[in-house]
């Protein structure tokens, strides 16, 4: 029997204030505020923040539906639309969907493929060795830093260029202002004539255009760079890839990875910190895998212990906790009506927090990612990375980079908090970091 959709009713709306209705506690913490509404409602259920509504869809069948189910019930596009049209970019990775994302993605995934990291492994190491080399008694903010190391790997191993410390604010503080203004909707228009957006944008779009013209006329092309594969999908199918795409393109791996990779290491830095019981252990498998020197990818595969920390603590703490869609036509879910053009909230992660998953979940377990448990191996519920067609591309990357910069941070350096961890806080902006007062102090370990 078919269903009539159009008689179900809409899913329950969350009770707010007047006018504002939930924008205060969203603004705040949205994870923890969609969690404990998903706790309250179940797996559906509608927000309203000012005049924006969005509908939640959470759990175990949400995350079924983006990964293969029903795909096709969910767009991107509707979503990114004033983003990609003001920045000029009409078919930006992030922002499309259907024939023109998959041929982009087929161009890009080798690309951030294990064995095609292989001669890039050295090149992540280097940045992070001279780092830790300075750290004799240094405090440091752990925000900054953080952000400017992931810029400095990811453009070393992908363009070939680091980005300074400027360089980096610049273009990190012009795509928060741009993606809270036409993505999020948070910030108002009036952002873009603050005195400080536009010296950042200036800054920005200079490096852009050095970046560009580098990789063009760089005399060795020994290294395959990101940007060669963006030239290479617009030989293919230069429709897609216009002189705006290409702009934008040629940035998405800074803005979209530093914030998403910062705000990663961030937490696993403070839970480093706040479980220095595990410290010995995992100093212990990091001091093995050096014997011979910097270890390579089969000895980071084989290092179980501080693989299972970070795990963990992505699944405690996802940067990326939710996935913005539009309902790109009317269905059923939860035995509630979604309409065509619904703004919608995916939150992939609720699953993290699930005891059915995931046995005491509130536990920090570093044993849950070992044989026989593998339960980040059950389908649909570990989710750090997000779900279907437009799952991080660069995932792979990632993780190697995690592994790397921590397994350097174990065996060189000696750490301590100098501010009491009970008054770290997360923030959104919109990634997920520590607050601005999260630093430590770092001193050389001997080894």
């Amino acid at each position: 029997m078919t269903t009539d959709i159009s008689a179900l009713p809409r899913p329950p709306l969350v009770k707010g204030m007047p006018i504002l209705h939930s924008l205060v506690p969203i603004l705040k913490n949205p994870e923890q505020f969609v969690r404990q509404k998903y706790n309250d409602m179940g797996d559906v259920f509608r927000v309203r923040a000012f005049n924006r509504e969005l509908t939640v869809m959470a759990g175990i069948e949400a995350n079924k539906w983006m990964g293969v189910e029903k795909r096709g019930l969910f767009t991107s596009e509707i979503n990114w639309a004033e983003f990609t049209e003001k920045a000029n970019c009409p078919h930006m990775l992030i922002g499309v969907d259907g024939e023109c994302h998959s041929y982009q993605r087929k161009i890009l995934k080798p690309y951030f493929a294990k064995k095609s990291l292989v001669d890039r492994l050295p090149m992540m190491q280097e940045i992070i060795e001279k780092q830790v080399q300075s750290f004799d008694n240094k405090v440091v903010s752990v925000n900054p830093w953080l952000k400017n190391l992931m810029s400095n790997q990811v453009g070393y191993v992908m363009q070939g260029r680091e980005a300074t410390q400027e360089e980096t604010d610049a273009f990190m503080f012009t795509q928060n202002t741009i993606t809270n203004i036409w993505m999020f909707k948070r910030w108002p228009s009036l952002a873009l004539l603050n005195p400080y957006y536009l010296r950042a944008k200036k800054v920005s779009d200079n490096f852009r255009s050095k970046l560009i013209a580098w990789n063009r006329d760089r005399s060795s092309k020994s290294l395959e760079t990101y940007m060669d594969k963006i030239e290479e999908g617009r030989k293919g199918k230069p429709e897609w890839f216009t002189d705006g795409d290409v702009e934008a393109h040629a940035m998405l791996p800074y803005v979209g990875g530093v914030d998403t990779a910062g705000g990663t290491h961030c937490f696993i830095l403070y839970e480093l910190l706040n479980h220095p019981e595990l410290l010995p252990r995992l100093r212990a498998e990091v001091d093995e895998a050096y014997a011979n020197g910097s270890p390579d990818h089969e000895t980071l595969d084989g290092m179980n212990d501080l693989h299972g920390f970070i795990l963990e603590c992505m699944r405690l703490h996802p940067t990326g906790f939710a996935l913005n869609r539009n309902a790109a036509e009317d269905f059923e879910f939860g035995n509630y009506r979604i309409r065509k053009g619904d703004e919608l909230l995916i939150f992939t992660t609720a699953t993290h927090m699930d005891e059915r998953y995931f046995p005491e979940p509130n536990k920090f377990d570093i044993e849950r990612y070992r044989e026989p448990r593998n339960e980040h191996r059950q389908r649909h519920v570990y989710t750090p990375f997000g779900r279907g067609p437009h799952t991080c591309v660069a995932a792979t990357l990632a993780e190697q980079q995690l592994m790397v910069n921590f397994a350097t941070l174990l065996r060189y350096t000696n750490f301590e908090a100098e501010v009491p961890l009970e008054k770290l806080k997360k923030k959104y902006s919109p990634v997920a970091f520590m607050t601005d007062n999260f630093t430590v102090r770092f001193s050389k370990r001997s080894v």
